[in-house]
Order: C-alpha cells, then structure tokens, then sequence
C-alpha cells in the first residue's frame, strides 16, 4: 500500500463555510454576523492506497504516517499550543489539563445524563500534544507568548467526579473566563449524532483575536483530519509539509480543496499531470488493473469535444 499526504491552501468565508467532510461533519449552525472577514485555511489529510483509482483508500491524517503532533511542531516549532476540549469523557483527562469543569448532558428523549469534561491544556511537545488528543481535545490555540513551566515538576492528577458529586466552584485555574466564554462559542452548541457539528464557524474571527493560529480537528472518512485557520496565509507551508511527507515515506498530494471533500483519484491523476519524470523519477503510483475506473480514465482529458459553432 501507498501512503500520501493531501493538502490545500484557500480562502475561508466563516459566514460562508461551506461543506465538511463529505456528510461525516458539518458547521453548527452559525449566528449572523455584521462583517465577513475572510480567512485563511489550510486543511491536511491523509491516505493509503494500491493504485491510482483509490478505491481502497482509508482516509485521515494518520494513514499518511504523520502524528498531527509532528506536523503542527514542524509547522510552528517555537509557539505553545493550548489544547481545549468541550466534550470529553471525565475518566481520560489528561494529568497536565487545568480549568476542568464537569458537567452533564442528556440526549434529546432521552432518560439518561451523561458527565462530560470540558479543560484546556498547554502543549510543548508532539507527545503532550497526542495525550491532548487522546483525552478528547480538538482544538488547539497556537500562541507564542506563554513563559516556560516554572518547574518540571509532576502536574497534579485530575480525577473525575463521582455520578451525584456537586462540583463548586466549576472549574479552577486554565485560560481567562472571556476567552473560555470564547471557545464555548466556537465549540458549546455541539449536537450528537450523524452529521457531527462541533464546530461554529462564526466564532473563529473571534477566537484568533486571542492567538497566532487556530487548529480544529475535522472528521475525514476513517479518522480525524486538521483545520488550519489564521488571518493570512501561512508561508512557506508546501515545502515544508512535502518535505515532512518524505520523510515517512509518503507522497506529498497539493488538492486544490479541502482534501478531506475531494476525491484522491481526481488528486492523484492532476498530480501524474505535472509529474516530471526526467527530475523525479518514476510516476509512483501505478494504474489501476481494471482499464475503466480511475479519474484518468474518465477525466477531463477523454471527454469527447463539444460540437464546433456553426459559422
């Protein structure tokens, strides 16, 4: 199997946001908002595959052999990422989270109320950034003014609250309220089931008031995908991420949008297009066996001419 490595670069409209995910997500929906600032977007996803049909694709950016730890400390190697989890399950708080605040829910029609954890929690490293995510964070705030620790001591264990336990005050510690009250926005109006909606769309511009960068975890077709969301343009960013593919031996895929929308045959047959072999070498994903499946097969490039104007 072959590993690859999709992304993209484009404009963001957060009143406008578009689709998410080929039906597996979409935005909550938003408030009106009196301006529409554009944004910038970059997503990353990843895949294996045989061959250049995709039809066995699994998709997400694991498959691509990248940890979403490496590649946001490749992309922002100096700045702290402040993780934030809305939803997450009490028992699997990270040890290092602050700012916990337990709370329950219940489904609609429902007879049951479930506990939930919401906490933030600062990241330095790939592996703190992976025990974010293992504990139900999927938004990460990327900042470059936080001090160091002031020591290395051991983070104070959290547990969770028993069912019928009355937590006061709510939560101690972690981020300012006016930027938790922030985050609620972008993340507090989730609903359950299929499609997910964990995201408001409307909220970002509010959000990256308060940091550099804003990273949200998106669902692709087998595993999570990442959202990167900032005023301008991140420079630099295909070359780096091309190289970080490399190195896992993965192929570095450009889509034109949001990998996680697109379909990887239609990628992978524009990508053979510009591929120079006499400077890369061989095309490295082989055709498919069956002659009429694939996007090369019923691209642009086979589809019959449009009968000519009559004079």
């Amino acid at each position: 199997m072959l590993r690859a490595l999709g992304f993209s670069q484009s404009d963001f409209d957060c009143t406008d946001p578009g689709r998410l995910c080929r039906g597996r997500e979409r935005w909550i929906d938003s408030f009106p908002r009196d301006d529409s600032p554009f944004l910038s977007r970059v997503t990353l996803s990843g895949a294996t595959f045989s061959d250049d049909s995709a039809r066995d694709a699994r998709r997400g950016l694991r498959f691509s052999g990248l940890s979403a730890g490496r590649v946001l400390r490749a992309i922002w190697p100096e700045a702290v990422l402040i993780a934030w989890c809305e939803e997450g399950h009490p028992r699997f708080v990270p040890a290092a989270a602050e700012g916990c605040e337990y709370y329950t829910t219940r489904e609609a029609g429902g007879q049951l109320r479930a506990w939930h954890a919401r906490w933030s929690m600062v990241c330095r490293t790939e592996d703190e950034i992976s025990a974010a995510m293992d504990g139900g964070a999927d938004v990460f705030l990327v900042r470059d003014d936080l001090p160091a620790p002031a020591s290395d001591g051991p983070s104070p264990v959290v547990d969770a609250p028993l069912a019928d336990a009355y937590l006061d005050p709510p939560h101690q510690g972690g981020l300012p309220e006016e930027l938790r009250a922030l985050l609620f926005l972008l993340t507090g109006h989730r609903v359950s089931g299929s499609p997910a909606r964990s995201f408001q769309a409307a909220a970002i511009p509010d959000v990256l008031g308060a940091c550099a960068a804003l990273v949200l975890l998106h669902q692709d077709k087998h595993g999570a995908a990442l959202g990167l969301y900032s005023v301008d343009p991140l420079p630099g960013l295909d070359p780096l991420l091309a190289g970080l593919a490399r190195e896992v031996g993965a192929l570095p895929v450009p889509f034109a949008i949001p990998p996680m929308l697109a379909r990887w045959d239609r990628a992978l047959w524009e990508l053979r297009q510009d591929w120079d072999e006499a400077t890369q070498g061989e095309y490295p994903v082989p055709p498919a066996d069956d002659a009429s499946s694939g996007w090369s097969r019923r691209g642009p490039s086979h589809r019959p001419a449009p009968p000519a104007a009559e004079e």
